[in-house]
């Protein structure tokens, strides 16, 4: 009997050790979320070559980058405000 508690813990600690050497073991609610960016989209029509080049001239200013560009209809991507933190709960006193 103590020859198997042996093993499955040998087994146990030799697995642990294996998933930390190959950084396989993350833990519940990782930063993956907060580390993955979150975009704003935004499309606008335009109508001819001067137009078009205003409209990306303008949104280039402000942070936005063209990502499509479709019979006349400019789209546009930039990287969205961070959201607010929660509130530090109250601790109740």
């Amino acid at each position: 009997m103590d020859r198997k508690v042996a093993l499955v813990l040998g087994g146990l600690v030799l697995g642990a050790a294996f998933a930390l050497a190959t950084g396989r073991v993350r833990a519940q609610g990782t930063a993956q979320s907060v580390l993955t960016p979150r975009w704003e989209q935004d499309c606008e029509q335009t109508h001819g070559v001067d137009e078009a080049r205003a409209v990306a001239k303008a949104r280039g200013e402000s942070g936005w980058e063209l990502v499509a560009l479709d019979a006349g209809v400019m789209c546009f991507k930039r990287l969205a405000p961070a959201p607010p933190k929660p509130a530090e709960p109250w601790p109740g006193y």
